[in-house]
């Protein structure tokens, strides 16, 4: 898990604790979904950047 999403769940439990309302049971529950979320994309770019580094190049250049 990253520092950003521990202080994001930490946080939304925080919020939670204090007040168990049902809203804010919703807004922990949409922290914890946006967080998945991020997660998921930060798992993705970092694929894509590891498969574009071992890719050769589209386009190659002739030499002159």
């Amino acid at each position: 898990m990253h520092w950003w999403s521990q202080q994001a769940c930490e946080a939304a439990a925080e919020a939670q604790a204090a007040d168990p309302s049902p809203v804010n049971l919703m807004a922990a529950a949409q922290v914890q979904a946006l967080v998945s979320m991020a997660e998921a994309l930060h798992r993705i770019a970092a694929a894509l950047e590891e498969r574009d580094e071992s890719a050769p190049p589209l386009i190659t250049r002739p030499k002159s």
